[in-house]
């Protein structure tokens, strides 16, 4: 058995550790700036906060007639009605793909893999224009019902599907269950490593999303927490927030996207398996 070359273990692991610390820094700087006064951050942006002071959050909360607050609660809405949809729409087309044989259906699974390849920036135009046309633009469902039709969800969700015996499908069928029955009540419990996954992937993308509703959503009521943080510390915009602020917004953004990969973790890490292993 080949020995291991004990310095090149030690360089790898320097290598881990400084890559851990380039990660790890700007969410330290961003943390620590939201809990610190505005004269600490100002003298000392790099050390710990000392005192800690949760009056940042407080003034955030109240900046501006509460814009912040109003469009976090907008990307919280968002993506989970979102999430959501894409969830159902997914899984249903996962199960048939997956479960029944059809004229066509190797065929047409190729050609929604392939418009994968489509960049977004393509599209962006014409579905603007068609947005617009039905009046669409500065809503709440044109930031949650375009790209539900999501391949990448669907493709996750039939290759783990594919795994499950079709003999399970067939005894839910002879027990008298029917095509819907079937998907909700023995697919989709059997499927909860890969839906995580899938809400943890979904949730994050769309939680970030910045583009999209930049270019629909130009009324303040409707628009995402994403497209004001950018603009939270920009002297030429509307908002112009002091640091201490604008690292307490970053900090909040974080706080649920967290919170679902802490609670999702191990079907999460569970499913990066799928398709790896064979019986």
């Amino acid at each position: 058995m080949k020995k291991k070359n004990p310095v090149g273990t030690v360089l790898i692991y320097l290598f881990l550790l400084l890559m851990s610390v380039l990660v790890i820094f700007p969410l330290y700087i961003m943390v620590a700036g939201s809990l610190k006064f505005p004269q600490d951050l100002a003298a000392h942006s790099w050390q710990l906060p000392s005192p800690v002071t949760l009056n940042n959050f407080r003034r955030l909360l109240s900046y501006n007639a509460g814009t912040i607050v109003r469009t976090y609660a907008n990307s919280l809405f968002i993506t989970a009605a979102h999430t959501a949809i894409v969830i159902l729409l997914g899984s249903l087309a996962a199960f048939a793909f997956s479960k029944y044989r059809f004229a066509g259906r190797r065929t047409l699974f190729v050609l929604l893999l392939a418009t994968m390849m489509i960049p977004f920036e393509l599209c962006a135009t014409p579905l603007y224009i068609i947005f617009s046309k039905i009046n669409w633009l500065n809503t709440y469902q044109i930031q949650i019902i375009p790209f539900t039709a999501n391949v990448f969800a669907m493709y996750m969700m039939k290759q783990y599907m594919d795994g499950i015996p079709d003999a399970l499908v067939e005894a839910a069928r002879l027990d008298g269950a029917g095509h819907l029955r079937i998907w909700w009540s023995v697919m989709m419990p059997v499927t909860k490593p890969v839906i995580s996954a899938t809400v943890v992937l979904v949730a994050l993308a769309k939680f970030n999303d910045y583009l999209w509703p930049k270019i629909t959503i130009t009324d303040e009521k409707y628009m995402p927490i994403m497209t004001i943080l950018p603009t939270l510390n920009d002297k030429a915009a509307v908002f112009n927030v002091p640091r201490e602020l604008l690292l307490t917004g970053c900090t909040i953004v974080i706080i649920p996207l967290l919170i679902l990969f802490v609670f999702m973790q191990d079907a999460f890490m569970s499913s990066v398996t799928i398709g790896a292993v064979k019986e």
